[in-house]
């Protein structure tokens, strides 16, 4: 658990739902990202330009690893070897090599990117530029930034369908999600979730639905990804602002 005001993370022990003694990062953790064998958690810390590695296995925080300005996500590659971090502040996205914790060059994006999820073959990241409307991909092997693909106002989430064919980008100005064909990099008709809900957040389910989260409404809106369509609205609590989905 990330503690943004304490510049703290918070182990909890699932089996007994006990929190451990915090680890010290740096200053505002916001996002935090696991390597696929568990061994390392990597902490994005906003107002601290940098991102702590934390063994798991001893709770023990590295080095801080100095990446752009205002770190806002963080996303790794299914292999283990690349974390992949978005810096709002410098509209870039930092690569760390994750076997010797060393970050590497900056790789540019568009304005004020938010939000990152990366291909499940590991070749490609899906970077959400927010103030550009759009979303930059970037080649993994090269590290590379491809031709911006153009969104709705003022994306905020994206997340890639498990068969690595689609990325689906939320639209929070907008009202829609984005669906994105991975191999000709075009965006399709968008899909209407909600105009004056806020969406900001998508998660998608095993079965291909997808939930997506309007903020302002303190709604869901499932949709269902196979026919392009948004289902009945779900209402929740009061500005939700994350959601998981079960296996």
């Amino acid at each position: 658990m990330a503690n943004a005001g304490s510049g703290t993370v918070t182990p909890i022990d699932i089996a007994t739902r006990r929190a451990g003694p915090p680890v010290t990062v740096g200053a505002t953790p916001l996002a935090m990202a696991i390597t696929p064998d568990g061994r390392t958690l990597y902490v994005a810390n906003w107002e601290g330009g940098s991102v702590t590695p934390i063994s798991t296995r001893t709770r023990q925080a590295g080095h801080p690893i100095r990446v752009g300005s205002f770190p806002v996500a963080i996303a790794i590659t299914p292999g283990g070897q690349t974390a992949y971090v978005v810096n709002y502040g410098s509209d870039t996205v930092t690569p760390i090599a994750t076997r010797i914790s060393r970050a590497g060059r900056p790789i540019p994006v568009g304005q004020a990117p938010d939000a990152i999820a990366v291909s499940p073959d590991g070749k490609a990241a899906y970077v959400v530029d927010g103030d550009s409307d759009a979303v930059t991909p970037i080649a993994t092997a090269t590290g590379d930034p491809g031709r911006r693909i153009a969104v709705g106002y003022a994306p905020a989430g994206v997340t890639i369908s498990r068969s690595g064919r689609t990325a689906y980008v939320v639209n929070t100005i907008s009202g829609t999600v984005t669906p994105i064909a991975v191999a000709t990099g075009r965006a399709a008709r968008a899909i209407p979730v909600g105009r004056y809900g806020y969406p900001l957040v998508i998660a998608l389910g095993p079965a291909g639905r997808a939930e997506v989260l309007d903020t302002y409404a303190g709604q869901v809106t499932p949709v269902d990804t196979a026919t392009g369509h948004s289902l009945r609205r779900i209402t929740v609590g009061g500005y939700p602002v994350a959601v998981a989905i079960a296996p």
